[in-house]
């Protein structure tokens, strides 16, 4: 029986299905000496979990703030020169504009208190007229004065200032720019996030504001 076995064992046809059953029947043999390990049904720990793939382009970008320079701009120094102003023009407020600055129904350029780079820039009798930080003139009183723009152009506007008093008990002085502001927006083109600055200089006793439209950053 065992030389019947091993000639056929090695015929070309035989190969392939019997002797492939008895290998087959040999490992279950085998296998069947080792105990079955049972399937675990741990939870993996939150540290063994890799995070979610988060998409860097869906993620807030920061912006950085602006910060301006206290040297006026080259053409305001020419400004300075042609108009025979004696003093430098000073930096007032530097500031991205906002929706309310470009509406042209509201017609005015905001200067909140947070804004200001200075605040010393008016005469005792000028803060008077405006309402000093004990008396708000809801706006209503005003100072003439004029704004150039980059243009060299000269506009008519007028200087207000609203006082408000948190709930805190902070006193928040806000300046306003009205008159002919709607003019120097629709002519310069200027729209909502424009980062802008203001430079106050006198001539003749008269109130100057120079609006700066390219803001000159400050290095680090």
């Amino acid at each position: 029986m065992s030389l019947y076995k091993d000639i056929m064992w090695n015929l070309p046809g035989f190969s392939k299905t019997v002797k492939d059953e008895e290998k087959e029947k040999s490992m279950r043999r085998i296998f069947h000496l080792f105990p079955k390990r049972k399937r675990s049904l741990r939870v993996p720990s939150k540290k063994t979990l890799s995070p979610p793939h988060v998409s860097s382009s869906i993620l807030p970008i920061k912006k950085r703030p602006v910060l301006y320079t206290t040297t006026p701009p080259k053409w305001i120094r020419r400004l300075k020169k042609d108009m025979n102003i004696a003093d430098d023009p000073i930096l007032i407020a530097g500031k991205p504009l906002d929706l309310n600055d470009v509406d042209p129904d509201l017609n005015r350029l905001s200067i909140p208190s947070q804004t200001l780079q200075r605040n010393d820039f008016l005469t005792s009798d000028e803060g008077r007229i405006l309402g000093d930080e004990g008396v708000d003139n809801d706006g209503r009183m005003g100072l003439p004065a004029f704004l150039v723009d980059q243009r060299t152009k000269r506009w008519n506007v007028v200087l207000k200032k609203w006082v408000r008093t948190c709930d805190s008990g902070k006193v928040l002085q806000n300046f306003l720019l009205s008159g002919d502001w709607s003019g120097v927006v629709e002519a310069n083109g200027l729209k909502e996030e424009d980062n802008v600055s203001l430079w106050f200089f006198r001539l003749n006793g008269f109130l100057f504001f120079a609006l700066d439209l390219k803001v000159t950053p400050l290095t680090s």
